[in-house]
């Protein structure tokens, strides 16, 4: 069986997709795309033999379409999923679920009532070798208790309409989301940090960097940099502190460089670059299951209803600078395991 897929939002990660889907993944193919560009829209369906489409919920319930993937802008993606959800269609969103709570409850509540799970959510850092390495120190116990994680998101730049909440939903969403995998557990509290120096590189807009601080159901304590306008690469980095013993991330380049200039490793400049083997996987993933008639797995639905709530405790930190707290409603039986 193969796999026909319509694929929504031909920006810069949607055709990122589109190339994965042509040249890495099997059993799949993207059979119709879709974007209010309708320029865009034609030139890429000839490129690739596929349908165009300007209407996405039209796309969703055409014949041509077994599975719908989604890389449209956040405020988009609720009518994209319902519509999804009605046709019956397994649904693979890019993050952010929803740009808000309130939406994501929305899309938790339609997907109980359908009875099963219908949608992976984007979070590839789940699917990566190195994540799941720490992952697996973690449970194995050979770190002893965990007591503190510190925590990197670095890009080289980001552009003009780049606000400074975004720092919080764009760039923190993947530390709430792997905090929450590495360890089992909700985060209960946040708070942003604002330092008094900012990069001369940050637009007027926005503090860069900033400092948020997590804590979790057991008390760990997590710093998070979001250094946004480093200007030297896409640097992610991640430690995890225990009483017995300490793990992080390594660079996960497969050469490094030795010369008069010493010892160099490239970096990564772009998250596509520096998950590539994630993003690999996690669609690949997505396929398999719709191929084998399985409900969906890996990150849900309320993974990304839990991280919205945390996003909006952090939003209010960064208006006052408190520490708030995140308050989870009871999660439904639909999504524990």
């Amino acid at each position: 069986m193969t796999v026909k897929i319509g694929l929504i939002g031909l920006g810069m990660i949607g055709r990122d997709h589109l190339k994965r889907f042509h040249n890495v993944i099997s059993g799949a193919q993207v059979t119709a795309v879709c974007d209010i560009n309708r320029e865009a829209t034609d030139a890429v369906a000839t490129e690739y033999g596929a349908s165009a489409f300007y209407d996405a919920v039209e796309m969703i319930n055409s014949e041509l379409v077994d599975a719908v993937f989604i890389c449209t802008i956040g405020p988009a993606h609720k009518t994209q999923i319902l519509a999804a959800f009605t046709a019956g269609k397994p649904v693979f969103c890019e993050k952010p679920l929803t740009p808000t709570a309130d939406e994501s409850k929305e899309i938790i509540d339609a997907e109980v009532k359908a009875g099963k799970r219908l949608l992976q959510l984007g979070f590839m850092r789940r699917f990566d070798p190195g994540y799941q390495a720490l992952k697996q120190s973690i449970d194995g116990g050979e770190l002893g208790d965990i007591l503190l994680i510190h925590c990197a998101h670095r890009n080289p730049s980001v552009p003009d309409s780049y606000t400074l909440e975004m720092a919080i939903n764009d760039s923190a969403t993947h530390e709430i989301d792997i905090i929450r995998y590495l360890l089992n557990e909700n985060i209960t509290s946040v708070r942003v940090d604002k330092p008094l120096k900012k990069t001369s590189r940050a637009l007027i807009h926005l503090q860069d960097p900033l400092i948020v601080i997590f804590e979790t159901e057991s008390g760990v304590r997590i710093d998070d940099e979001l250094f946004v306008n480093c200007h030297y690469g896409y640097d992610i980095r991640c430690e995890v502190i225990g009483e017995n013993a300490i793990v992080a991330l390594t660079e996960q380049q497969l050469v490094s460089k030795r010369s008069l200039n010493g010892n160099a490793q490239h970096i990564s400049q772009s998250c596509m670059e520096r998950f590539t083997t994630a993003y690999d996987r996690e669609v690949q993933h997505f396929i398999d299951s719709v191929r084998g008639g399985l409900e969906m797995s890996g990150p849900s639905s309320w993974d990304g209803y839990v991280v919205a709530l945390v996003c909006d405790a952090g939003l209010a930190s960064l208006k006052d600078g408190k520490k708030h707290d995140v308050l989870l409603p009871q999660q439904p039986a639909l999504y524990r395991f």
